[in-house]
């Protein structure tokens, strides 16, 4: 018996289900449930099945099938062969990259045709305009005279406050402004699926969670105080404000489909979700 079938027997036999009630609540054939539990994958009717028989007897008996399919995937079927690469002739590499010339050809035309039309456009319209100095080669200095004759008038009240107020905002504007801190997220080091981070200069520490698809979360602080421990539902979104806690970690069982908000601001996973499902994020907060 594998590590796997053992544990999905125990967990089975927990919940009090006998093989016949699990066939009726999973629909999988008796024999299938017991070659499973028995590590005898090749008695099921290929890998496809394999995993999706294991993912619903995960789900029967309340396990999570996401971190059992992480865990124990040097035991469970592969679904898809590797990849692999296969020598192309040379001359059909050439015409593939002739081709692709012409097709970047044929997209870049219409591009060209509409930059040059716009540039005819503007031009158009720049003749057209009237000519801003019209007014000056008209030979009108009627209202320069004017400005010459008020220079030597006192000025009004309000025209005094006015360069008052004008010449305090000056004074503010040349003022040193002081420099306002922005916290930073510093990653410290990946251990496994654990990667530990340094979060500084700031006091506030909220985590906004958004699930695409079924994920299990669970958030625990540095005395191991647990403020979620659930499986998140498709379009589901929570938020936690751990500003108390000194350290926070964040068990994301599916990091594909599950995105987190530190601050209001998006985190990246420091692993592609499609190299580690399962990751654990550490979160320590610091002061400089």
């Amino acid at each position: 018996m594998t590590e796997l079938g053992k544990l999905l027997k125990e967990k089975r036999e927990e919940k009090g289900m006998s093989l016949e009630e699990l066939q009726t609540a999973t629909k999988i054939q008796k024999r299938y449930l017991v070659a499973i539990e028995e590590g005898k994958y090749e008695v099921l009717p290929g890998s496809f099945y394999a995993r999706a028989f294991i993912k619903n007897y995960c789900e029967a008996v309340g396990l999570h099938y996401e971190t059992i399919f992480d865990e124990y995937s040097h035991e469970i079927p592969k679904s898809a062969k590797e990849p692999t690469t296969e020598f192309e002739p040379r001359s059909k590499r050439e015409r593939s990259g002739v081709a692709e010339d012409h097709s970047l050809l044929k997209r870049l035309i219409p591009i060209i045709i509409i930059g040059i039309l716009i540039v005819i456009v503007l031009f158009v319209v720049w003749k057209l305009l009237p000519d801003g100095n019209d007014q000056a080669k008209s030979g009108n200095d009627a209202p320069g005279v004017l400005l010459d004759a008020d220079e030597n008038k006192p000025q009004k009240k309000e025209e005094v406050k006015k360069d008052k107020e004008d010449s305090a905002e000056e004074k503010e504007s040349d003022a040193p402004k002081e420099e306002v801190k922005q916290q930073t997220l510093t990653k410290l080091e990946t251990v496994g699926k654990v990667t530990t981070y340094d979060l500084k200069d700031t006091d506030k520490l909220v985590v906004e969670l958004s699930a695409k698809g079924p994920s299990y979360v669970g958030i625990q602080d540095e005395t191991k105080k647990s403020y979620f421990d659930n499986q998140m539902k498709e379009g589901q979104t929570e938020t936690f404000d751990l500003s108390s806690a000194k350290e926070v970690t964040l068990n994301i069982g599916a990091s594909h489909v599950t995105s987190i908000k530190i601050n209001g601001e998006a985190f990246t996973y420091p692993v592609p979700a499609t190299d580690l499902i399962h990751q654990k994020i550490v979160i320590r907060k610091t002061q400089q």
